[in-house]
Formats: structure tokens, C-alpha cells, sequence
């Protein structure tokens, strides 16, 4: 099915009349996606995967509330996904390098400051701010339109072999952390975290290609606020083509609920494993293998969508999620934590870049940054709820276990979501 151009968006070819031009076998530029595997590294590693691990030690610590620390994380979410509108729509009017100064210097800098908090306010604040930058400028909405516009003869394989970088995110930093956190304590932690965020954003920041804006090919009129002077696309058209037709508004429902899911997942798969009865470093080390066992959702993603579509795909990233959050209520031993690291691994694994795959099949690529931004924004303010809601509800009952409900049902109706968008593109 050919997918229905976005409203008020005119570019040189559906994303159907794209995939038929491109040359079978075209190659990628590597160094450039090893420099954005490093940014989406760090970017999601710093304080998105990290907080797991420094929840307890700050609580401990500080004696401030599980429920306030975690709904700390989930204002951050928040300022994620509207950091991310600007941040994409900021990589389609600059390119990437203002983007990366912009996330680096930002997200360091207020990771110094949380370090640096006598109180939750405070520290709910900039960690918020840090988030914002990190994940505005430097998550997959932005490295993965970055990608494709840097090898526009080959996005798919271009964003498969950014997410297998962006998967050792979790490898890296969840034992890194967790290592660093018990050697020192957690202020020294973030500030080492800071750090490497800015050397690594700016180092990305030069040596990215400034090549990478979308080519403005001729503009026709061929929808409503659409001139032929080629004036940019309002962002309220790009954001109201997100619910435009029916497979867009069941893609949009699964990205939310799986967001949902797949926060609760990153934010309390540490402390379930611990509260179970697994020492940190092991539960670290596990939720590690969870990150690395996302390759499993990458390597074969190509074969898996020729199967069954993106949207078939997408069933199959939410089941395997819903599932490995059911065995997160189980995982005291490190043989249920190794399950529940290896299919949760690929549920997530495989979720990541099916969000890019889809919209880019979905949508125009001329307004992908935007477009991909607003649906970062989708998934991290609905993801919010997901870690919020689960430290509610670990404060009320005392058991950890509890989280394991919010994971299986939002990832169960995401699936339903899912079912509807195949369903609807046959």
C-alpha cells in the first residue's frame, strides 16, 4: 500500500517511489554512524538508562521518596519529548551540529548541577533539564534522521546499523555505572557522566558530515497550506499528520503505549532485580545483557520485516516485550534474569528502529527530523506515565513486583495497536 502523503507536506516522491529507486546493495557511511552510534551511546547512557542504577543509592542516600525520585524521572521524560519537537525541527532548519553542541553543552552542564543537589526540587530540575537535552538533541529521533539524510540511498540499513551501536548504550553504561557508583558514590558518578557527555557530543559535533540536510527538490501545490514558493511546513501540520488517517493514528497509539512500557522497563528493571534478591552489580550486569540482547532485535530486522511487514514487526516487538515484563516479577535468580534479559532485549531491540523504519515509510522524508521528533515527543511524555505510575504503586503495596502489570499491559495493547496498523495497511 502506498503511503498517504503527509498533510501540507510536498516533497519528490512518496516513500514507496523512493524504496523503488534505490540501488540494490548501496553502502553506508560507517565512520559517520560510528560517530552517532557514540552520540546515541552516551545520549541515552548518561542519565535515561542510568537513573536505574542510581535510584537506590540516591534514595539511600538522600532519603528522598521513591515515588518523588521516580516521578523526577518521568518529568524528565517530559521535557524530552518537547525538547525533542525543537531538536528536530532544529536539525531540519541547521543540521546537525548546532544540534549536538546544543545537546552536549546543555545536558552536561546540568548533569554538573544535579550532581550538586541538597534537595529533591533541585535536583528534580536539572536532572529535567538534563534530559531534555540529551534526549531533544542527541536520541534516535535525531541520530536516526541524521542517518538517513547522510546515506539517502540506503535509510533502512542505515538506521539498522545505528541501533545495533545504539544498543551497547545499556551494555556500557548500566555495569559502568553500577561500577562507579559503588567505587565512589553517586555525586562523583554523574560528574563523570557529565564529562563524558561533553567530549563526546563535541568531539561528534566536528566530526559529524555537515552535508545532511534534506535536499529541497521542486515544490507543488498539491495540498492544503502548501505554497509553491516552498515555504517551510508549519510544525502544527506536521504534528496533526501524526493522526491524519487511520494507520498513522494506530502507529502513534503503539509508539505511545509502547513507550509506556518500555520506561517502566528502563527505569525499574535494576531495583526489581535487587528488591528480588540479586546484588546490584549482578542486576546491573543482567539489565546490561537485556541492552546487548537488543542486537537481537536488530541484526535479523531485515528478514523479520520482508516477512511480516513493519507492522507485523511491531506485534512481534510488543508480545516479546509484555512477556519479559511478565518474568521481571520473577527474576531473583540469574537464570530468570537472563530470560527476561534476552526477551525483553529483543522486544526493545527491535521497537527502536521499527519506529524509524515505519514513519520513514509513513512519511515524507523532508520533514523526517520533525516528524520523527514529534513522535519522540509521543513516546517519552505517554512513557512518563509508565515509571511514575509504577513508583505509586511500589510505595503503596511495598513490593516491586508490582511494576511488572504496567509493563505487560501497556506493551499487550500496544500490540493491539499494531494489529490495527498491518490490518490496515494489507
Amino acid at each position: 500500500m502506498r503511503p498517504v502523503p503527509v498533510i501540507g507536506v510536498v516533497t519528490g516522491g512518496s516513500a514507496a517511489d523512493r524504496a523503488d529507486s534505490r540501488p540494490a546493495g548501496a553502502s553506508i557511511n560507517h565512520p559517520a554512524i560510528a560517530l552517532l552510534g557514540l552520540v546515541t551511546i552516551v545520549a541515552y547512557g548518561s542519565w535515561y538508562y542510568a537513573f536505574g542504577v542510581l535510584l537506590d543509592p540516591i534514595r539511600l542516600d538522600t532519603g528522598w521518596s521513591e515515588a518523588g525520585l521516580a516521578a523526577s524521572f518521568s518529568i524528565g521524560s517530559v521535557a524530552v519529548g518537547f525538547g525533542a519537537i525543537f531538536g528536530g525541527r532544529l536539525l531540519d532548519r541547521l543540521g546537525s551540529r548546532s544540534v549536538l553542541l546544543l545537546g552536549g553543552s546543555g545536558g552536561g552542564a546540568a548533569l554538573l548541577v544535579t550532581s550538586t543537589s541538597g534537595n529533591i526540587a533541585l535536583f528534580t530540575a536539572s536532572s529535567a533539564v538534563a534530559m531534555g537535552f540529551l534526549g531533544g538533541f542527541g536520541f534516535y529521533h535525531a541520530t536516526m534522521a541524521t542517518a538517513v539524510r547522510i546515506n539517502p540511498t540506503s535509510p533502512a540499513k542505515a538506521i539498522a546499523v545505528l541501533t545495533i551501536w545504539g544498543a551497547f548504550a545499556s551494555v556500557v553504561y548500566l555495569p559502568m555505572t553500577a561500577s562507579l557508583v559503588e567505587r565512589f558514590e553517586w555525586r562523583i558518578t554523574i560528574r563523570i557522566l557529565a564529562v563524558v557527555v561533553l567530549v563526546a557530543f563535541g568531539i561528534a559535533a566536528v566530526l559529524v558530515p555537515r552535508a545532511e540536510r534534506a535536499a529541497q527538490p521542486p515544490i507543488e501545490p498539491r495540498d492544503a497550506g502548501v505554497t509553491a514558493t516552498g515555504r517551510q511546513v508549519p510544525l502544527r501540520a506536521v504534528l496533526a499528520a501524526t493522526v491524519a488517517t487511520p494507520q498513522r493514528r494506530a502507529f502513534t497509539a503503539a509508539v505511545a503505549l509502547g513507550g509506556i512500557a518500555m520506561s517502566t522497563v528502563l527505569v525499574y528493571q535494576v531495583p526489581t532485580m535487587t528488591a528480588a534478591g540479586l546484588p546490584l552489580t549482578t542486576a546491573a550486569t543482567l539489565a546490561g545483557v537485556r541492552g546487548f540482547a537488543q542486537t537481537g532485535g536488530r541484526i535479523p530486522l531485515t528478514p523479520i520485516v520482508n516477512r511480516l511487514g513493519s507492522g507485523g514487526a511491531l506485534i512481534l516487538a510488543f508480545v516479546a516485550i509484555a512477556v519479559g515484563g511478565g518474568l521481571l516479577a520473577f527474576s531473583g535468580t540469574v537464570a530468570v534474569g537472563l530470560v527476561f534479559a534476552v526477551i525483553t532485549g529483543f522486544g526493545i531491540g527491535a521497537f527502536s528502529p521499527l519506529q524509524g523504519i515505519t514513519a520513514e515509510e509513513l512519511f515524507e522524508r523532508e520533514t523526517l527530523g520533525a516528524t520523527m521528533g514529534s513522535y519522540s515527543t509521543v513516546l517519552m511524555v505517554a512513557g512518563a506515565t509508565g515509571p511514575a505510575l509504577a513508583g505509586l504503586l511500589a510505595d503503596l503495596s511495598g513490593d516491586r513486583r508490582v511494576v511488572s502489570l504496567v509493563i505487560v499491559v501497556a506493551a499487550g495493547a500496544a500490540a493491539g495497536f499494531a494489529v490495527r496498523l498491518r490490518s490496515g495497511r494489507r
